[in-house]
């Protein structure tokens, strides 16, 4: 499929992105990939606990519903690097 200028729907299916009609905003899933690689078991819960939110917010994070807030992209790069 080629996307074509000004088709959203097309654009994000070409990046791999989701296209939320209304709220023309193109999110990656990435994010959610990323989290769940780091917090294997719960990770709601545990997104949730750093952001100190409930975990139905951190649900529509992973699934890329919303950005999550920078405190959880700090904790993504400190998970991270931790690891290597």
């Amino acid at each position: 499929m080629r996307a074509m200028y000004g088709n959203p729907a097309a654009v994000a299916a070409e990046i791999q992105g989701q296209f939320r009609q209304g709220a023309d905003k193109i999110v990656s899933r990435k994010f959610g990939i990323v989290a769940k690689a780091l917090w294997p078991q719960k990770t709601a819960a545990s997104l949730a606990a750093i952001a100190d939110t409930n975990e139905r917010t951190a649900a529509r994070w992973l699934a890329g519903e919303f950005e999550p807030p920078a405190i959880i992209i700090a904790a993504i790069i400190v998970e991270i690097t931790k690891r290597g």
